[in-house]
C-alpha cells in the first residue's frame, strides 16, 4: 500500500519538529574560514545538532587556503567527504598533515586543532558538530 505525503496525518503539524531546512551561508560567517569562489556553504540553523553542508565546484587548482587552524573546545567534529568527481582535501589535526578523498570520514576530537582545505574535484564536504 502506497501513502501519499499530503495524505499523511502528520505531515504538516509535526514537519517543524523534524525537518530544518538548509540555507545558504557565507563561509566566512564561521570563526577561522574566509569565503571561496569554489564552496557554497549550507547551513541548517535550528537543526538539533551543527549541521553545514558544503557544494563544491569544480577546482582545478588548489585556492588559496581558507581555513585557519582551530579548536573547537566543546564539540567533536565529523567530516564527511562524497564526491564521484576525484574530491580531495588537506586535512590537518593536531601536528599531521592528510590528504582524504572521495568517500571518506575524520574525526576530530574537541579540543584538537584542525583544518581543512580542498584541493581539486567536485562533491560535497559536510561538517557535523557533537557535544
Amino acid at each position: 500500500m502506497q501513502t501519499l505525503i499530503k495524505d499523511w496525518p502528520f505531515a504538516k503539524s509535526r514537519k517543524e519538529q523534524f525537518i530544518c531546512e538548509l540555507t545558504p551561508s557565507t563561509l566566512a560567517s564561521v570563526p577561522f574560514h574566509d569565503d571561496t569562489k569554489s564552496i557554497t556553504r549550507f547551513f541548517a540553523e535550528h537543526f538539533p545538532v551543527y549541521l553545514a553542508v558544503h557544494e563544491i565546484s569544480p577546482v582545478m587548482l588548489p585556492p588559496k587556503e581558507y581555513t585557519q587552524l582551530h579548536v573547537h573546545e566543546d564539540h567533536d567534529e565529523i567530516n564527511i567527504i562524497l564526491s564521484r568527481k576525484n574530491l580531495l582535501y588537506k586535512i590537518q589535526v593536531g601536528e599531521e598533515e592528510y590528504i582524504a578523498g572521495n568517500n571518506s570520514s575524520i574525526w576530530i576530537p574537541r579540543g584538537v586543532m584542525h583544518s581543512a582545505n580542498v584541493l581539486q574535484g567536485e562533491g560535497y564536504f559536510i561538517t557535523m558538530r557533537i557535544d
